[in-house]
């Protein structure tokens, strides 16, 4: 008995002084992710956790849970929503038709680049989020740099994909090369280096660095230098949490909550994923075609009654889609083309 006892009150001195070290760290705070941990979103939530657990006064300790530990991609969502995850990177087109206004960086040609979008798009969705996702609370939307066919043949005209079995980047993306002849096969990013190997997909659509990232290119290395569409990558906030967070907690997380950091986020990325393709271009066996005016003239033709669907799935969710795709193709225009992107 007398040993029992003096188990367990080592075991209670050790819980505490457990607990003690846990609050001297400040509370610890889980960031779920789906990235491996060689790509940049890896390293963008890495220096976010750090900024924000410096900057809580010694409150919150953000640990970062990479490459789907705590979840499967598109299960994150509903990670975040149910507390599984205080705070989750999610790509809202791996849940198809679920978040029709978020799409809207799916439309093809919309999205220039990441760093001329990041500012428009984070501005134009910040107020609509509550609308569309009241489950959870928004934080930030990254844009990923246009994504591109990559595929076991060359491809240059839209008939060219008709019979492929294609890994789409979104739902839309999907719907838009079913349009051609394709065949969708919804499956997340970290899933498409199997598939591809095992014959599942003969083609996917990526921005380069990510599908170096993924080792794809070792399978799809025929490239089409088309910017095709975009997809928003979002920082989202179990709102259970967030509204328990004390004064300086709070501060921190709002002030990394930002525009300005979703145009940081957006534009390393962005550098990221376009020396993917400088990669690539100085490997054997890597083909890279590029439409002529004519041919580019048929991929936008496709891409137009996907707007107007757009329009029609936004509207039904309460705003005015016409009016709202207008203002933020507007904002993207006007905004600062950087150099070189």
């Amino acid at each position: 008995m007398r040993r029992m006892m003096t188990c367990g009150l080592a075991m209670a001195s050790m819980l505490l002084g457990l607990g003690d070290r846990a609050d001297a760290a400040g509370q610890a705070v889980r960031f779920a992710h789906w990235v491996p941990t060689t790509h940049a979103l890896h390293q963008g939530v890495e220096d976010w956790a750090k900024a924000v657990t410096a900057d809580s006064k010694g409150t919150l300790e953000v640990q970062v849970f990479p490459a789907e530990q705590l979840g499967k991609a598109r299960d994150h969502y509903d990670m975040v929503a149910s507390g599984i995850a205080d705070l989750a990177l999610v790509v809202p087109g791996y849940t198809p038709g679920r978040f029709p206004i978020v799409s809207v960086l799916e439309l093809p040609f919309l999205v220039p680049s990441a760093a001329q979008a990041a500012a428009p798009f984070d501005s134009w969705y910040r107020p609509l989020a509550p609308r569309e996702m009241p489950e959870v609370t928004y934080c930030l939307g990254i844009v990923q740099e246009p994504g591109i066919l990559h595929s076991r043949k060359p491809v240059t005209v839209p008939e060219d994909v008709e019979g492929m079995k294609l890994r789409p980047g979104s739902a839309l993306v999907g719907r838009l090369f079913a349009s051609m002849g394709a065949s969708a096969v919804s499956i997340s990013a970290p899933e498409a280096r199997e598939a591809a190997a095992r014959g599942v997909i003969d083609a996917a659509t990526l921005a380069y660095g990510t599908l170096v990232s993924f080792g794809l290119d070792k399978v799809l290395n025929n490239h089409m230098d088309l910017p095709l569409y975009s997809v928003p990558v979002l920082y989202l906030a179990n709102t259970r949490w967030y509204q328990g967070l004390s004064g300086d907690a709070r501060a921190a997380v709002d002030a990394h909550c930002s525009v300005a950091d979703a145009v940081r986020q957006s534009t390393a990325w962005g550098d990221w994923e376009r020396a993917g393709r400088a990669t690539l271009a100085g490997l054997p066996n890597q083909v890279f075609t590029t439409p002529d005016a004519a041919q580019r003239a048929l991929w936008a033709e496709t891409g137009k009654p996907f707007r107007t669907q757009w329009i029609a799935d936004a509207t039904a969710k309460g705003i005015d889609g016409a009016a709202a795709l207008a203002d933020l193709e507007a904002a993207i225009a006007a905004a600062p083309s950087p150099a070189g992107r």
